[in-house]
């Protein structure tokens, strides 16, 4: 593992959201400043490093790509095609999310309280809300959410340490529910269907820079 690349997470305490809000923004500006140079570089080391590489995932409708461990927290990024949409469900650790490109619909429907016997039918949302780029959000691994996202749509992500080993998914039209466990109670072969082909990561890289802000469009938002 590397360490210090973002200092202010570092031993930081994931259940303590003041804290985590005002380190991640420190983060995500440190990410994403001068066009997203840090990020840029991160990207571009991400082929030739085997353990990160090995972790990045690709879904039907999401890539994500695993850019940075740290000791107390890990840098990913999220990137959306057409037709995502997640069902209601609470996750194994707290973290802070920011928007890079696009936006998406975020449903918060209150805590995992209950989550494990309730009614799919008596789940309703508490807020909603779109996220655009830019925006950034922290969310306890106790709380229940849901996202619809835009084609294209990209974000960053800094979670937390697990603080449990499952996490519950929701599926309100069938009107039933299942528990889904972390990586390390997967089957070799379960993790190598999800695992990202290493051409697939240099693509997602290359489509990824190109929606890199030009310095003229940072600039002109910091105007």
């Amino acid at each position: 593992m590397t360490t210090g690349l973002l200092p202010g997470l570092d031993g930081l305490d994931w259940d303590d959201l003041p804290a985590v809000a005002a380190a991640s923004a420190d983060a995500f500006d440190a990410l994403t400043r001068d066009s997203w140079a840090l990020l840029a570089d991160l990207l571009a080391a991400l082929p030739e490093n085997a353990e990160l590489a090995a972790m990045c995932e690709q879904f039907d409708f999401l890539d994500k790509l695993v850019l940075h461990l740290g000791d107390n927290y890990r840098v990913r990024l999220h990137r959306f095609r057409p037709g995502y949409f997640d069902r209601p469900h609470d996750h194994r650790w707290s973290f802070a999310s920011m928007i890079l490109t696009g936006s998406y619909q975020h449903v918060q429907y209150g805590t995992n309280e209950g989550f494990e016997t309730i009614d799919p039918a008596a789940l309703v949302p508490r807020q909603i809300r779109t996220e655009r780029a830019g925006d950034h959000y922290v969310l306890h691994h106790t709380a229940v959410h849901s996202v619809h996202a835009d084609a294209g749509t990209m974000s960053l992500v800094l979670r937390g340490p697990a603080a449990k080993d499952a996490f519950r998914i929701i599926d309100a039209p069938s009107g039933g529910s299942f528990t889904a466990r972390g990586s390390q109670f997967e089957t070799p072969d379960q993790r190598d269907a999800k695992r990202m082909p290493p051409q697939v990561v240099t693509a997602a890289i290359a489509d990824i820079l190109a929606a890199r802000p030009t310095a003229a469009a940072t600039q002109g938002a910091t105007a």
